[in-house]
Protein backbone atom coordinates (compact mmCIF):
# COMPACT_ATOMS: atom_id res chain seq x y z
CA UNK A 1 0.00 0.00 0.00
CA UNK A 2 2.61 2.22 0.78
CA UNK A 3 4.82 1.43 -2.35
CA UNK A 4 1.60 2.36 -5.00
CA UNK A 5 0.91 5.94 -2.82
CA UNK A 6 4.55 6.96 -3.27
CA UNK A 7 4.47 5.83 -6.65
CA UNK A 8 1.04 8.14 -6.87
CA UNK A 9 2.52 10.85 -5.24
CA UNK A 10 5.60 10.69 -7.79
CA UNK A 11 3.10 11.06 -10.37
CA UNK A 12 1.41 13.80 -9.41
CA UNK A 13 4.79 15.72 -8.57
CA UNK A 14 6.28 14.59 -11.96
CA UNK A 15 2.16 16.36 -13.66
CA UNK A 16 3.27 19.62 -11.33
CA UNK A 17 6.59 19.75 -13.14
CA UNK A 18 5.41 19.06 -16.73
CA UNK A 19 3.04 21.81 -16.35
CA UNK A 20 5.51 24.46 -15.01
CA UNK A 21 8.53 24.02 -17.33
CA UNK A 22 5.14 24.08 -20.03
CA UNK A 23 3.98 27.95 -18.60
CA UNK A 24 8.06 28.28 -18.47
CA UNK A 25 8.62 28.02 -22.07
CA UNK A 26 5.37 29.59 -22.77
CA UNK A 27 6.55 33.00 -20.57
CA UNK A 28 10.39 32.65 -22.08
CA UNK A 29 8.44 33.26 -25.72
CA UNK A 30 6.72 36.11 -24.62
CA UNK A 31 9.95 37.10 -22.86
CA UNK A 32 11.73 37.22 -25.51
CA UNK A 33 9.20 39.03 -28.27
CA UNK A 34 9.29 42.06 -25.58
CA UNK A 35 12.15 42.28 -25.39
CA UNK A 36 12.47 42.90 -29.12
CA UNK A 37 9.64 45.16 -29.12
CA UNK A 38 10.97 46.74 -26.33
CA UNK A 39 8.34 46.47 -23.75
CA UNK A 40 10.71 46.11 -21.29
CA UNK A 41 8.15 46.29 -18.02
CA UNK A 42 6.57 43.01 -19.79
CA UNK A 43 9.65 41.48 -20.77
CA UNK A 44 11.51 41.75 -17.16
CA UNK A 45 8.18 40.54 -15.78
CA UNK A 46 7.64 37.45 -17.62
CA UNK A 47 11.47 36.60 -16.89
CA UNK A 48 10.93 36.71 -13.30
CA UNK A 49 8.33 34.81 -13.02
CA UNK A 50 9.89 32.58 -15.78
CA UNK A 51 12.72 32.20 -13.00
CA UNK A 52 10.60 31.57 -10.29
CA UNK A 53 9.19 28.94 -12.17
CA UNK A 54 12.36 27.16 -12.73
CA UNK A 55 13.10 27.49 -9.26
CA UNK A 56 9.94 25.87 -8.07
CA UNK A 57 10.19 22.81 -10.24
CA UNK A 58 13.65 22.41 -9.73
CA UNK A 59 12.50 22.12 -6.16
CA UNK A 60 9.80 19.05 -7.25
CA UNK A 61 12.06 17.26 -9.20
CA UNK A 62 14.54 17.09 -5.82
CA UNK A 63 11.75 15.65 -4.01
CA UNK A 64 11.47 12.98 -6.58
CA UNK A 65 15.38 11.53 -5.80
CA UNK A 66 15.53 9.23 -3.41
Amino acid sequence: MSSERGRTTSSAVLVYVILLVSVQVFLITVAVEAFQSDNEPVAWATAIVSVVLAASAALFLRYLRP
